[in-house]
C-alpha cells in the first residue's frame, strides 16, 4: 500500500501468481477451469449497471481461428511460447443476488504458530465461511512470497472475474470444455457453435499437460465491508483492465514483421537488415542500418524519423511482391497493383518457388510442403541464400549506389561525425540510439507540458518547469541539426553540378526554393514506399519479363549484373544533375515551371508535371506502377537485350496514361464550359486532344527524350484496346501486406 495525495491511500493488491493448464493428474488445474469464466458468463450484461461493466466483448472466431490452434500449436512452428498472466478479480457476490458486490466480508488477520515457522493468514469472512484465505509463512522477519505460501476461495461466495487476458483464457477453457462435454450450462450454450471444430478426439492428439497459462488472482484487502471511502472492488477491478488496456501500445506492424518467425518474407527481410547492418567504416558506401527506420509506429506509410531513407514496412512491401506477384495479373502497365498479397502462401502458384529456384534447392518434397507461413528452419535458411544471391544484393547496392540515397546517407555520416566531435550526448541518442527515443523524448515533453498547464504540480512547478525548459531547448537543438542535415543533403544531392551559381543567391547560398524543392523530393517522393518500390520491385519484374520471352526463344537469360549496372547509371544520370539545366528540368518534372532571375524565383504551376500527366491523385503504395513507369522513361537500355522489352512496356504504360490523361481533360472541358458529352463538337474534340497531347508530349521532354521521338496522337490513340491508367484496384484491398494481427489477449 502506498500514499497519494492528500489523504487518498492507494489499495493494495494482494494477489497469488501461479499457473492453469489441461494436466488433469493436478485436481487443482481442473477445479480453476470448471470456476474460471468470462465476465458474460458469469454476470449477464443486460442486468449489470454501467458501473459494474468490466470488460469487452469476446471475439469468439478469432479465439477459435488463431489463439486455439496456437495453444495446440497444431505445426510446431514455435519452440518457445510465453503468454502474459491472465488476470483474475476474486470478485464478491451478492449474497441474494448473482451480482457483483461492493465489499468482501470483513477482512482479518492473523498469525499462527507452527512448528518451524509462523503463519500469517489473511482472510476474508469468518472462519468456515471466507470468502478467500491467504496463508504465508515468516521465518523471523522475513515474510515468504514463494514457498509454501496458498490461497483457498470459496467460489458460493465469489466470482473469479477475468479482467485481462479473456481471449487467451477463453482458448484454453474451450479446449476444456470440448474434451469434457462441458457446454451445457446456459450461459456458455450459445458460445459453443464457435468452437465445435476442435472434437474430442483431435484435440488428445495433442501435448495437452504441456498446455499451461500463468494466471494471477488479485484480491484488495483494504475493500472490505468496514471500509469508509468511495472506492469499492467493482471500481478496483475496472481499473486494473483500463491500467492494462488502455495505456498499453500495440505492437507496430513493422515490429511484427521483423520479429515473426513464421513468415518467410520477414525471413529475407531480416537478412536483407542484417546485410545493411554489417556495413561498416570500411565500407566504401554510406549505407548504415540507421537509414532504416526500423518501428514505424506511426505513419505507416511515411518515413518518421529525419535520419532514415527506407523502413522496415517499405522494404517488407516490394520484398513480398517480388516473390509473390503474378506477373500481368497483379502489374498490368501502369495501372495501380491488385492482388491481395498477405494471403498468399502458395510459393508454388505465387511463382516464389520459381525465383528462389526451390525445387532445385530444396527438393520436390520439401518443396511441396513448404509454404510462406510453414518452413523447417533448413529450408528457410537456403531459401533466404537463394533470396540474397538473386535480390538481396541487389536490393542493399540500390541503397548504396543509388545517387540520392547516397547523398542522404553520407549527409546523415556527416551529422554523426559532427555530434561525435562535440560529446553532445543528448542529441545523438535522441537522432542515433533507436528511432523509437525521438518519439519518446518528444512524447515526454509535450506531456510534460500538458501537466504544467493544468496546474498538476503544485509547489513543485518552478523546479518541474526548469526541467521543462532544458527540454524545450533540447528539443530546438534537435529541429536545429535536423535542418542542417536536411541542408547537408540538399548540398550532396546537388554536388555534381557544375554551374551551382546559377542557383545561387548574391551571398553564394542556395536559392530556398531549390532547397526546398530538393527536401521535398525526398520527402514526396524519393522515400516513399511507391518510388522505392519501382526503383527495385519494377527493376526485377522487367527483368523477369524479358527472361521469360527469351526463354520461349530459347535465348540465354539477360546477365543480370550488367542490366543492374546499366539501370543504376540511366537513374544516377537523370537524378544527379550535372548543371543547373538538369535541376531545372527536375523542377519542371515534379513541380511547376521555374520562371525569372534566380533572386525572384517563382515556380509557376505547369499542365507537363509527374503528378499532373501519369497519376492526379494522392500516390498511394499501391500506385507504384506510375512510377515504373516514370522510370521506364530514364531506363532504356539502349543496344542491349532489354531494349525491345523495355520499349514495348514503356509504349504499353504510355498508352494507358495518355488515354486516362485525355479522359481527364474531357471531363476537365465539360465541367468549365458546362456542356454535355453528346454535345461536344469536332473542334471541341480537337482542342481536348491537342491539350491532351502538348502536355504529354512536355511532359516527356522533361524526361529526356526530343520532341522526334515523341510518338504521334494517333499512334497513342490507336490501341486496339483503350485501358485506364487510374483505375483502382478493390476497395477491400488495402496496401499492408500482412494484416497487423490484434493482440492476443
Amino acid at each position: 500500500m502506498g500514499t497519494g495525495q492528500g489523504d487518498q491511500k492507494t489499495v493494495e493488491v494482494k494477489y497469488f501468481l501461479t499457473h492453469v493448464g489441461l494436466n488433469f493428474g493436478s485436481g487443482a488445474n481442473e477445479e480453476v477451469l470448471k470456476h474460471l469464466a468470462p465476465v458474460r458468463e458469469i454476470f449477464p450484461t443486460a442486468d449489470l449497471e454501467f458501473d459494474e461493466i468490466m470488460q469487452r466483448d469476446i471475439d469468439d472466431a478469432r479465439v477459435s481461428s488463431e489463439l486455439v490452434p496456437y495453444l495446440l500449436d497444431h505445426r510446431s512452428r514455435d519452440l518457445v511460447k510465453l503468454f502474459p498472466p491472465i488476470i483474475v478479480v476474486v470478485m464478491p457476490v451478492q449474497e441474494l443476488d448473482n451480482r457483483p458486490a461492493d465489499y468482501y466480508p470483513k477482512v482479518e488477520a492473523e498469525t499462527r504458530q507452527m512448528s518451524d515457522h509462523v503463519l500469517e493468514i489473511t482472510r476474508s469472512g469468518p472462519v468456515g465461511q471466507e470468502l478467500f484465505e491467504f496463508q504465508q509463512p515468516r521465518q523471523g522477519d522475513v515474510l515468504f512470497e514463494h514457498d509454501l505460501v496458498k490461497l483457498r476461495l470459496n467460489t458460493n461466495r465469489s466470482k473469479l472475474v477475468i479482467v485481462d487476458g479473456q481471449h487467451r483464457a477463453m482458448a484454453l477453457l474451450a479446449i476444456y470444455r470440448n474434451l469434457k462435454q462441458d457446454w451445457s450450462d446456459s450461459m456458455r450454450a450459445s458460445y459453443k457453435d464457435y468452437y465445435e471444430e476442435w472434437t474430442p478426439n483431435y484435440i488428445r492428439q495433442f501435448a495437452l499437460n504441456n498446455i499451461s497459462l500463468p494466471v494471477m488472482f488479485c484480491t484488495f484487502p483494504a475493500l472490505d465491508e468496514t471500509y469508509g471511502g468511495g472506492y469499492n472492488v467493482k471500481m478496483a477491478a475496472r481499473s486494473i483492465f483500463l491500467t492494462l488496456n488502455k495505456t498499453a501500445r500495440q505492437v507496430s506492424a513493422s515490429r511484427n514483421r521483423l520479429l515473426d518467425d513464421n513468415d518467410l518474407i520477414a525471413l529475407v527481410l531480416r537478412d536483407t537488415l542484417s546485410t545493411i547492418k554489417k556495413k561498416d567504416s570500411r565500407s566504401s558506401a554510406s549505407l548504415r542500418i540507421t537509414n532504416v527506420e526500423l518501428d514505424q509506429a506511426h505513419d505507416r506509410v511515411k518515413i518518421d524519423s529525419p535520419i532514415a531513407m527506407t523502413g522496415v514496412n517499405h522494404i517488407y512491401y516490394f520484398i513480398e511482391h517480388i516473390l509473390l506477384n503474378k506477373r500481368d495479373e497483379d502489374i498490368n502497365g501502369a495501372k495501380p497493383r491488385s492482388g491481395k498479397f498477405y494471403k498468399r502462401t502458395e510459393l508454388q502458384s505465387a511463382g516464389a518457388l520459381e525465383r528462389l529456384d526451390g525445387r532445385n534447392v530444396l527438393g520436390a518434397d520439401v518443396a511441396d510442403a513448404t509454404t510462406r507461413d510453414f518452413y523447417t528452419p533448413e529450408a528457410g535458411e537456403k531459401l533466404t541464400e537463394q533470396f540474397r544471391e538473386r535480390f538481396g544484393k541487389h536490393i542493399v547496392a540500390v541503397f548504396e549506389k543509388f545517387q540520392p540515397f547516397e547523398a542522404h546517407a553520407s549527409a546523415v555520416l556527416w551529422l554523426e561525425q559532427q555530434l561525435l566531435a562535440q560529446s553532445n550526448t543528448k542529441l545523438r541518442p535522441i537522432l542515433f540510439e533507436g528511432q523509437g527515443i525521438g518519439r519518446t523524448f518528444s512524447a515526454h515533453q509535450e506531456n510534460l507540458a500538458d501537466k504544467l498547464r493544468s496546474g498538476e504540480f503544485g509547489s513543485e512547478a518552478t523546479k518541474i518547469q526548469e526541467i521543462a525548459d532544458r527540454l524545450k531547448a533540447t528539443q530546438k537543438l534537435v529541429q536545429d541539426f535536423v535542418q542542417k542535415l536536411r541542408h547537408q543533403r540538399a548540398e550532396r544531392f546537388l554536388a555534381n553540378v557544375s554551374d551551382k551559381r546559377a542557383l545561387r543567391l548574391e551571398d553564394n547560398s542556395y536559392q530556398p526554393k531549390v532547397l526546398d524543392f530538393v527536401n521535398d523530393l525526398y520527402d514526396n517522393v524519393l522515400t516513399t514506399v511507391a518510388f522505392q518500390s519501382a526503383l527495385i520491385a519494377g527493376f526485377f519484374g522487367e527483368i523477369e519479363r524479358c527472361n521469360l520471352k527469351r526463354a520461349k526463344d530459347n535465348a540465354p537469360a539477360i546477365d543480370l549484373q550488367a542490366a543492374f549496372d546499366g539501370y543504376l547509371a540511366e537513374l544516377n544520370a537523370f537524378f544527379s544533375p550535372a548543371k543547373s539545366a538538369d535541376v531545372r528540368r527536375l523542377i519542371e518534372l515534379f513541380v511547376g515551371t521555374p520562371e525569372g532571375e534566380i533572386r525572384e524565383w517563382k515556380v509557376a504551376p505547369s499542365a507537363s508535371t509527374f503528378r499532373r500527366v501519369v497519376y492526379r491523385g494522392e500516390m498511394q503504395p499501391d500506385q507504384w506502377p506510375k512510377y515504373k513507369y516514370l522510370l521506364l522513361e530514364i531506363w532504356r537500355a539502349e543496344g542491349t537485350d532489354l531494349e525491345d522489352s523495355l520499349r514495348q512496356e514503356r509504349d504499353k504504360c504510355r498508352t494507358q496514361i495518355f488515354n486516362s490523361l485525355l479522359e481527364e481533360y474531357r471531363k476537365e472541358f465539360l465541367e468549365r464550359n458546362l456542356k454535355r458529352e453528346e454535345n461536344l463538337t469536332a473542334q471541341d474534340r480537337t482542342e481536348i486532344t491537342n491539350s491532351a497531347y502538348d502536355a504529354f508530349r512536355n511532359f516527356l521532354k522533361n524526361v529526356g527524350w526530343r520532341y522526334q521521338d515523341v510518338p504521334t496522337k494517333t499512334a497513342l490513340m490507336e490501341s486496339t484496346k483503350v485501358e485506364d491508367a487510374t483505375e483502382a484496384p478493390p476497395a477491400e484491398e488495402t496496401w499492408e501486406s500482412v494484416e497487423t494481427a490484434e493482440e492476443a489477449e
